[in-house]
């Protein structure tokens, strides 16, 4: 810790200016302050004047994780061992960050100018780029490149341009680096991680707080582990939402803002009954399915018999179906199933229907989403030749699910409030016999997954160490 807390103390000595001169870029080219910044600017990532150190903190943050996992140490090195290059006849600059060898980016010319975190490039206050690619050269070509100490950041010259200096900070340049080994990097941070023993706990007094630190916690928790249970959560009605807003918003859906899950009737879902539900994620249907769902137990008399929910984180699922059975695999990569909710015979009449693949894949064949949604899924609508090995690799899935031994079973207690991400985590339910007189009763919502994640990476950038979001399953190629 003590470690940790001198290099953020550095680097914000760097931020804020009392460092030496960084490095020169280009040897026939003095360092130079540009025209258009005062003397006491600072410019940020989305290229904001500041001076309060709180406001550098992504910056910062960054850089401070950065150290941690490579070896820039501080920004002391960077100043020491910083090395620029123009390349390819202009096309390329090359940065060495450092002096070993995985840490050299060679960027684009035309994304560094597409980039440009100049006022006239870039708005300050809001961050958003103005620049019309349409009022550039067709070729960028850098004709020279400099770092100035006053702002931090790489300045570039690009023909063409006579009067324009594209201007981008070090510490963007960095985080934003595309080489092959800090995207490896960076893509090992947002792998998911498995929780061995049980599920991450935190009582609902402690939320309420008012501890922002206590609440990233738990929402990293979410993020990394996929599920945490809230205990202690008062019992009366409308309180799951309640939860759900130390997030964000309660995402509406076809079943409101607020669902009971208790046995009726007349069913408009299984799960408003008394059956036993397989692994399944809610609303598949949806182009944007729930991320988090919040299950509230409001009441379960002990009389009862069954009803225990059953999770399975679905990533090591599918990951042991492609080291084990890579053809089973790549089909469910590639054919797309069918999932559908028609129901005309309720209050809100609902026909709905999405096809995508249960697998999803990125660019790096990296696992980015699962959609499993069984009780939902309508016809398959495929060429003939791939129905056979689809319903194949599909026992196949459902197999291994069945044999995983990552399930996590809990009976639900009055007070406790599970949370997970509906993107990722498989839910079930044990069938339930009700004995007359008893309940099993349930309140649910949803928060939107984008939400989610927006949260958990703004308190990390406010109150954490900038770390990222795990990856949530909503089909980011990040």
């Amino acid at each position: 810790m003590a470690l940790i807390a001198a290099l953020r103390r550095t680097c914000c000595t760097a931020l804020e200016g009392r460092l030496p001169r960084l490095a020169r870029l280009d040897g026939n080219s003095r360092t130079r302050t540009l025209s258009i910044l005062s003397s006491s600017s600072n410019i940020d990532h989305v290229g904001k004047r500041t001076s309060s150190p709180k406001k550098w903190q992504q910056t910062r943050g960054f850089l401070c994780s950065a150290t941690r996992s490579s070896k820039l140490e501080a920004w002391e090195v960077l100043r020491e061992q910083l090395q620029v290059s123009v390349q390819a006849g202009g096309r390329q600059v090359q940065v060495q960050w450092d002096d070993s060898l995985e840490s050299t980016t060679r960027y684009s010319s035309t994304w560094l100018r597409y980039h440009c975190h100049c006022l006239q490039c870039k708005q300050a206050h809001s961050g958003q780029r103005l620049l019309n690619p349409l009022s550039l050269p067709a070729t960028q070509e850098v004709s020279k490149a400099w770092v100035d100490d006053k702002d931090r950041a790489m300045h570039l010259g690009f023909a063409g341009e006579p009067d324009h200096v594209t201007v981008l900070p070090l510490g963007w340049l960095w985080k934003n680096s595309y080489s092959e080994e800090h995207r490896r990097q960076r893509a090992e941070k947002r792998r998911p991680l498995v929780h061995q023993n049980g599920f991450p706990e935190i009582s609902y007094k402690k939320l309420l707080s008012g501890n922002e630190s206590v609440l990233l916690r738990w929402m990293q928790d979410i993020s990394d582990y996929g599920v945490s249970l809230v205990r202690d959560v008062p019992t009366e009605l409308g309180t799951v939402a309640k939860v759900g807003e130390l997030i964000a918003p309660v995402q509406q859906s076809i079943y409101g803002n607020v669902f009971d899950v208790v046995s009726t009737e007349k069913p408009i879902n299984a799960a408003y009954s008394n059956v036993g539900l397989d692994f399944h994620m809610d609303l598949m249907y949806y182009e944007s399915p729930p991320g988090l769902q919040l299950l509230h137990c409001v009441r379960f008399n002990p009389e009862v018999q069954g009803g225990e929910s059953v999770l399975l984180d679905v990533f090591p699922v599918v990951e042991h179906l492609r080291v084990h059975y890579p053809e089973d695999f790549n089909t469910l990569v590639r054919v797309p199933a069918t999932f559908q909710k028609i129901h005309f015979d309720r209050e809100y009449p609902v026909c709905m229907r999405y096809q995508r693949p249960h697998i999803v894949l990125n660019p790096d064949k990296e696992v980015i989403a699962v959609n499993w949604s069984p009780p939902f899924e309508g016809p398959l609508s495929v060429p003939e030749d791939d129905v056979e090995p689809y319903y194949k690799a599909y026992r196949r899935l459902v197999q291994a699910m069945q044999d995983s031994p990552l399930k996590k079973e809990r009976r639900l207690e009055p007070g406790d409030c599970l949370v997970f991400n509906n993107r990722r985590m498989l839910h079930s339910r044990r069938a339930f016999t009700l004995a007359p007189g008893t309940v099993r009763h349930l309140q649910g919502c949803y928060i939107n997954i984008d939400e989610f994640k927006n949260q958990v990476q703004v308190l990390s950038t406010l109150v954490g160490d900038g770390s990222e979001a795990r990856r949530v399953g909503n089909h980011d190629f990040f």
